[in-house]
């Protein structure tokens, strides 16, 4: 009996003293906030939108035709809103839509709510 609890004993110490083996995460992993990517369509414009899932303060939109959407999500994850369009040509009317969507106007304007008071849309 008493052979018992000491094998139970030095059992216990050698779970508790282990070395753990889950993956504990890495120093090199810094916290990413969330992000979100939409497709729109406004006539003949389409475009996604990679954003920071919260939006704090006034952020800056950067556009870009067809760019790669990995970048445009590590960008987001640094707090830009990246608007990716199909066509280099429509730079200035995807422009223009998100500034309508700043003023809380044009066929944006509801689908992008959250984002109105947030963006700065730079003049080209």
């Amino acid at each position: 009996m008493v052979f018992g609890r000491v094998l139970v004993a030095v059992a216990c110490a050698l779970v508790l003293t282990a070395q753990s083996t889950a993956a504990a995460p890495s120093q090199d992993d810094d916290y990413r906030p969330a992000t979100t990517s939409t497709r729109y369509e406004a006539g003949s414009l389409t475009g996604v939108v990679h954003a920071p899932r919260t939006l704090v303060g006034v952020r800056p939109v950067v556009f870009h035709f067809r760019g790669s959407d990995v970048y445009a999500q590590e960008l987001a994850r640094q707090g830009f809103v990246v608007v990716l369009v199909d066509d280099r040509f429509s730079l200035d009317g995807h422009r223009e839509l998100w500034r309508e969507v700043v003023a809380g106007t044009g066929p944006l304007a509801e689908r992008f709510a959250r984002f109105a008071g947030h963006l700065a849309v730079a003049e080209p």
